[in-house]
Protein backbone atom coordinates (compact mmCIF):
# COMPACT_ATOMS: atom_id res chain seq x y z
CA UNK A 1 0.00 0.00 0.00
CA UNK A 2 1.21 3.36 -1.12
CA UNK A 3 0.08 7.14 -0.98
CA UNK A 4 -2.90 5.80 -3.02
CA UNK A 5 -5.07 5.65 -0.31
CA UNK A 6 -7.91 8.31 -1.97
CA UNK A 7 -10.70 7.60 0.40
CA UNK A 8 -10.96 5.65 3.36
CA UNK A 9 -14.57 4.07 4.51
CA UNK A 10 -15.55 3.84 8.37
CA UNK A 11 -18.18 0.96 9.63
CA UNK A 12 -18.62 1.21 13.30
CA UNK A 13 -20.67 -1.27 15.81
CA UNK A 14 -23.94 0.12 16.23
CA UNK A 15 -24.85 2.99 18.63
CA UNK A 16 -21.36 2.20 20.28
CA UNK A 17 -20.49 6.01 21.78
CA UNK A 18 -16.77 4.79 22.21
CA UNK A 19 -16.62 3.46 18.46
CA UNK A 20 -18.02 6.60 17.30
CA UNK A 21 -16.15 8.95 18.94
CA UNK A 22 -12.67 7.47 17.54
CA UNK A 23 -14.08 7.19 14.06
CA UNK A 24 -14.66 10.63 13.79
CA UNK A 25 -10.95 11.12 15.84
CA UNK A 26 -9.62 8.90 12.48
CA UNK A 27 -11.97 10.59 10.12
CA UNK A 28 -10.96 14.10 11.19
CA UNK A 29 -6.78 12.59 10.53
CA UNK A 30 -7.50 11.51 6.87
CA UNK A 31 -9.44 14.52 5.83
CA UNK A 32 -6.21 16.89 7.37
CA UNK A 33 -4.29 14.68 4.83
CA UNK A 34 -6.11 15.08 2.29
CA UNK A 35 -7.90 11.76 1.62
CA UNK A 36 -11.61 11.39 1.83
CA UNK A 37 -13.95 9.82 3.90
CA UNK A 38 -16.86 8.00 3.77
CA UNK A 39 -19.48 6.67 6.16
CA UNK A 40 -22.42 3.77 5.80
CA UNK A 41 -25.85 4.90 5.50
CA UNK A 42 -26.53 3.25 8.64
CA UNK A 43 -24.17 6.05 10.15
CA UNK A 44 -25.00 9.17 8.27
CA UNK A 45 -25.33 11.29 11.64
CA UNK A 46 -21.58 10.83 11.75
CA UNK A 47 -20.90 12.12 8.31
CA UNK A 48 -23.57 15.07 9.25
CA UNK A 49 -21.64 16.13 12.29
CA UNK A 50 -18.59 15.55 10.51
CA UNK A 51 -19.41 18.12 8.03
CA UNK A 52 -20.32 20.96 10.48
CA UNK A 53 -16.78 21.07 11.39
CA UNK A 54 -15.77 21.82 8.05
CA UNK A 55 -16.36 25.17 5.61
CA UNK A 56 -18.65 24.41 2.53
CA UNK A 57 -16.54 23.39 -0.03
CA UNK A 58 -14.49 21.03 2.01
CA UNK A 59 -17.58 18.68 2.63
CA UNK A 60 -17.68 17.31 -1.19
CA UNK A 61 -14.80 15.04 0.46
CA UNK A 62 -17.41 13.42 3.17
CA UNK A 63 -19.68 11.05 1.74
CA UNK A 64 -22.50 8.89 3.10
CA UNK A 65 -22.98 5.56 1.00
CA UNK A 66 -24.66 2.22 1.25
CA UNK A 67 -22.33 -0.31 3.18
CA UNK A 68 -22.60 -2.41 0.03
CA UNK A 69 -21.00 0.15 -1.94
CA UNK A 70 -18.27 1.20 0.29
CA UNK A 71 -15.72 -1.97 -1.10
CA UNK A 72 -15.87 -0.87 -4.16
CA UNK A 73 -15.87 3.03 -3.42
CA UNK A 74 -12.96 2.90 -1.05
CA UNK A 75 -8.99 1.79 -0.82
CA UNK A 76 -9.40 0.76 2.77
CA UNK A 77 -11.69 0.05 5.07
CA UNK A 78 -11.56 0.99 9.14
CA UNK A 79 -14.05 -1.30 11.13
CA UNK A 80 -14.31 -0.58 14.95
CA UNK A 81 -15.94 -2.93 16.60
CA UNK A 82 -15.91 -6.42 17.27
CA UNK A 83 -15.67 -9.30 15.15
CA UNK A 84 -19.46 -9.37 14.31
CA UNK A 85 -18.93 -5.52 12.84
CA UNK A 86 -15.93 -6.88 10.49
CA UNK A 87 -18.04 -9.63 9.78
CA UNK A 88 -20.35 -7.47 8.11
CA UNK A 89 -18.37 -5.55 6.29
CA UNK A 90 -15.85 -8.71 5.08
CA UNK A 91 -19.17 -10.30 3.38
CA UNK A 92 -19.48 -7.76 1.39
CA UNK A 93 -15.98 -8.04 -0.72
CA UNK A 94 -17.89 -9.97 -3.70
CA UNK A 95 -16.68 -8.16 -6.32
CA UNK A 96 -13.45 -6.27 -5.54
CA UNK A 97 -11.45 -6.56 -2.52
CA UNK A 98 -9.83 -3.97 0.01
CA UNK A 99 -7.36 -3.91 2.82
CA UNK A 100 -9.82 -4.17 6.31
CA UNK A 101 -8.28 -2.28 9.58
CA UNK A 102 -10.16 -4.12 12.33
CA UNK A 103 -10.27 -1.67 14.99
CA UNK A 104 -10.96 -3.58 18.37
CA UNK A 105 -14.29 -2.11 20.34
CA UNK A 106 -15.26 -5.31 21.41
CA UNK A 107 -14.68 -8.04 23.96
CA UNK A 108 -13.35 -10.93 21.95
CA UNK A 109 -11.55 -9.44 18.59
CA UNK A 110 -9.84 -11.89 16.80
CA UNK A 111 -10.66 -10.26 13.47
CA UNK A 112 -10.60 -7.11 14.49
CA UNK A 113 -6.79 -7.46 15.80
CA UNK A 114 -5.50 -3.02 16.20
CA UNK A 115 -6.24 -1.91 19.67
CA UNK A 116 -8.25 0.96 19.92
CA UNK A 117 -4.80 2.69 21.56
CA UNK A 118 -3.02 1.99 18.35
CA UNK A 119 -5.62 3.01 15.45
CA UNK A 120 -4.51 6.78 15.21
CA UNK A 121 -0.54 6.13 14.64
CA UNK A 122 -1.37 2.54 12.58
CA UNK A 123 -3.96 4.68 9.95
CA UNK A 124 -1.54 7.39 10.16
CA UNK A 125 1.77 5.59 8.56
CA UNK A 126 -0.69 4.01 5.74
CA UNK A 127 -2.02 7.40 4.49
CA UNK A 128 2.21 8.43 5.03
CA UNK A 129 2.43 5.62 2.33
CA UNK A 130 3.78 2.51 4.98
CA UNK A 131 3.60 -0.73 4.24
CA UNK A 132 1.25 -2.76 6.12
CA UNK A 133 1.47 -6.15 7.22
CA UNK A 134 -1.45 -7.93 5.47
CA UNK A 135 -2.95 -10.92 6.31
CA UNK A 136 -4.85 -13.05 3.63
CA UNK A 137 -7.74 -14.83 4.73
CA UNK A 138 -9.82 -17.49 2.42
CA UNK A 139 -13.23 -16.57 2.11
CA UNK A 140 -16.04 -19.68 1.24
CA UNK A 141 -18.73 -19.63 -1.55
CA UNK A 142 -22.00 -21.04 -0.45
CA UNK A 143 -24.22 -21.92 -2.51
CA UNK A 144 -27.61 -23.35 -1.42
CA UNK A 145 -29.86 -25.31 -4.03
CA UNK A 146 -33.34 -26.50 -4.16
CA UNK A 147 -34.64 -28.76 -7.08
CA UNK A 148 -31.50 -27.87 -9.00
CA UNK A 149 -31.95 -23.98 -8.48
CA UNK A 150 -30.00 -22.01 -7.03
CA UNK A 151 -31.63 -20.17 -3.78
CA UNK A 152 -28.76 -18.49 -2.52
CA UNK A 153 -25.26 -17.75 -3.46
CA UNK A 154 -22.84 -15.81 -1.71
CA UNK A 155 -19.14 -15.43 0.11
CA UNK A 156 -18.68 -16.22 4.35
CA UNK A 157 -15.58 -15.54 6.21
CA UNK A 158 -15.65 -17.89 9.12
CA UNK A 159 -18.37 -20.98 8.95
CA UNK A 160 -21.96 -21.90 6.84
CA UNK A 161 -23.33 -24.23 9.67
CA UNK A 162 -26.60 -26.40 9.22
CA UNK A 163 -28.04 -27.29 12.36
CA UNK A 164 -32.02 -28.08 13.93
CA UNK A 165 -34.01 -25.28 14.93
CA UNK A 166 -35.62 -25.37 18.64
CA UNK A 167 -36.94 -28.90 18.78
CA UNK A 168 -34.40 -30.84 20.37
CA UNK A 169 -34.79 -33.65 16.96
CA UNK A 170 -31.70 -35.09 15.13
CA UNK A 171 -31.42 -34.89 11.01
CA UNK A 172 -29.90 -36.18 8.50
CA UNK A 173 -27.01 -35.30 6.27
CA UNK A 174 -25.41 -37.29 3.54
CA UNK A 175 -21.83 -35.58 3.21
CA UNK A 176 -20.12 -35.73 0.19
CA UNK A 177 -16.30 -34.25 -1.62
CA UNK A 178 -16.39 -33.66 -4.71
CA UNK A 179 -18.75 -36.10 -5.70
CA UNK A 180 -17.65 -39.14 -3.83
CA UNK A 181 -19.90 -40.09 -0.73
CA UNK A 182 -17.81 -39.65 2.65
CA UNK A 183 -20.43 -40.81 5.03
CA UNK A 184 -23.78 -40.05 6.49
CA UNK A 185 -23.89 -37.89 9.41
CA UNK A 186 -26.98 -38.18 12.56
CA UNK A 187 -26.29 -34.94 14.58
CA UNK A 188 -27.98 -31.39 15.82
CA UNK A 189 -25.74 -29.89 12.82
CA UNK A 190 -22.74 -29.35 10.70
CA UNK A 191 -20.54 -26.80 10.81
CA UNK A 192 -17.66 -25.56 7.92
CA UNK A 193 -15.07 -23.44 8.45
CA UNK A 194 -12.54 -21.62 7.03
CA UNK A 195 -8.88 -21.64 9.46
CA UNK A 196 -10.10 -18.19 10.13
CA UNK A 197 -13.79 -19.55 11.35
CA UNK A 198 -12.04 -22.62 13.15
CA UNK A 199 -11.73 -20.53 16.70
CA UNK A 200 -15.46 -19.68 15.97
CA UNK A 201 -18.63 -21.90 17.00
CA UNK A 202 -16.24 -24.51 15.23
CA UNK A 203 -13.96 -24.90 18.14
CA UNK A 204 -16.69 -24.39 20.43
CA UNK A 205 -18.01 -27.46 18.99
CA UNK A 206 -15.04 -29.56 19.46
CA UNK A 207 -13.46 -28.89 16.46
CA UNK A 208 -9.58 -28.17 16.02
CA UNK A 209 -7.93 -24.68 15.91
CA UNK A 210 -6.05 -24.18 12.10
CA UNK A 211 -3.28 -21.63 11.43
CA UNK A 212 -5.27 -19.09 9.18
CA UNK A 213 -2.68 -19.40 6.36
CA UNK A 214 -3.33 -22.97 5.65
CA UNK A 215 -5.12 -23.85 2.96
CA UNK A 216 -7.61 -25.75 4.73
CA UNK A 217 -11.36 -26.45 5.54
CA UNK A 218 -13.08 -28.25 8.37
CA UNK A 219 -16.51 -30.08 9.06
CA UNK A 220 -17.29 -30.02 12.38
CA UNK A 221 -20.51 -31.98 13.56
CA UNK A 222 -22.72 -30.80 16.23
CA UNK A 223 -23.58 -33.20 19.09
CA UNK A 224 -22.69 -36.39 16.68
CA UNK A 225 -25.24 -39.37 17.34
CA UNK A 226 -22.50 -41.69 17.15
CA UNK A 227 -18.82 -41.59 19.29
CA UNK A 228 -17.49 -41.97 15.64
CA UNK A 229 -17.78 -38.52 14.14
CA UNK A 230 -14.96 -36.51 14.58
CA UNK A 231 -14.26 -33.30 12.90
CA UNK A 232 -12.66 -33.39 9.30
CA UNK A 233 -9.86 -31.59 7.89
CA UNK A 234 -10.12 -31.28 3.78
CA UNK A 235 -7.42 -29.34 1.34
CA UNK A 236 -9.70 -25.90 0.34
CA UNK A 237 -8.65 -27.09 -3.00
CA UNK A 238 -11.94 -29.59 -2.35
CA UNK A 239 -15.90 -29.47 -2.61
CA UNK A 240 -17.90 -30.44 -0.02
CA UNK A 241 -21.65 -31.14 -0.82
CA UNK A 242 -24.09 -31.54 2.06
CA UNK A 243 -27.45 -32.83 1.20
CA UNK A 244 -30.40 -32.45 4.03
CA UNK A 245 -31.95 -35.96 3.94
CA UNK A 246 -33.96 -36.09 6.94
CA UNK A 247 -35.60 -33.28 8.51
CA UNK A 248 -38.16 -33.38 11.01
CA UNK A 249 -38.32 -30.10 12.00
CA UNK A 250 -37.13 -26.26 11.74
CA UNK A 251 -33.51 -26.34 9.39
CA UNK A 252 -31.44 -23.78 9.09
CA UNK A 253 -28.35 -22.80 7.05
CA UNK A 254 -26.27 -19.84 8.76
CA UNK A 255 -23.69 -18.18 7.35
CA UNK A 256 -21.33 -16.63 9.92
CA UNK A 257 -23.72 -16.32 12.36
CA UNK A 258 -25.60 -13.11 10.71
CA UNK A 259 -27.72 -14.59 8.53
CA UNK A 260 -30.08 -17.80 7.97
CA UNK A 261 -31.97 -19.24 5.69
CA UNK A 262 -34.69 -22.04 5.98
CA UNK A 263 -33.82 -25.49 4.70
CA UNK A 264 -36.42 -28.13 3.04
CA UNK A 265 -36.01 -31.86 2.67
CA UNK A 266 -33.03 -32.77 -0.05
CA UNK A 267 -31.48 -29.27 -0.25
CA UNK A 268 -28.28 -29.70 -1.41
CA UNK A 269 -25.45 -26.85 0.34
CA UNK A 270 -22.21 -26.63 -1.70
CA UNK A 271 -19.31 -24.97 -0.29
CA UNK A 272 -15.78 -24.28 -1.27
CA UNK A 273 -13.11 -21.76 -1.93
CA UNK A 274 -14.02 -18.50 -2.99
CA UNK A 275 -11.70 -18.44 -5.94
CA UNK A 276 -12.11 -14.78 -7.09
CA UNK A 277 -10.03 -13.20 -4.13
CA UNK A 278 -9.09 -13.68 -0.80
CA UNK A 279 -9.90 -11.15 2.50
CA UNK A 280 -7.17 -9.00 3.26
CA UNK A 281 -6.39 -7.85 6.50
CA UNK A 282 -4.51 -5.31 8.29
CA UNK A 283 -2.43 -7.25 11.31
CA UNK A 284 -1.69 -5.40 14.13
CA UNK A 285 1.96 -4.10 14.67
CA UNK A 286 2.53 -5.43 18.18
CA UNK A 287 0.91 -9.40 18.07
CA UNK A 288 0.73 -11.90 15.93
CA UNK A 289 -1.63 -14.87 15.43
CA UNK A 290 -0.40 -16.75 18.47
CA UNK A 291 -0.61 -14.17 20.69
CA UNK A 292 -3.82 -13.52 19.83
CA UNK A 293 -4.66 -16.89 21.19
CA UNK A 294 -2.78 -16.73 24.15
CA UNK A 295 -4.63 -13.21 24.45
CA UNK A 296 -8.22 -14.25 23.51
CA UNK A 297 -8.85 -17.74 24.31
CA UNK A 298 -5.58 -18.10 26.99
CA UNK A 299 -4.04 -21.13 24.71
CA UNK A 300 -1.85 -23.56 26.39
CA UNK A 301 -2.37 -21.38 29.90
CA UNK A 302 -2.87 -23.75 33.38
CA UNK A 303 -6.11 -22.97 35.39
Amino acid sequence: MTKSIKQIGFVIKHKQEEAAALALELARLSLSRGVRVAFPSESAELGRALSKEFPLKERKRIQVLEKEKLPEACDLLAVLGGDGTFLSIARLMRKRTVPIMGVNMGQLGFLTEIKRSEALATLEELIEGAKPTLRERALLEVTLKRDNKVIFQGPVVNDAVISKGAIARIIGLQIGINGRWVHNVRADGIIVSTPTGSTAYSLAAGGPIIEPSLAALVLTPICPHSLTHRPLVVSDREEIQIRLDHRPGHVLLTLDGQDAIDMKENDLVIVRRFKKHSLLLISSPTRDYFSLLREKLKFGMRD
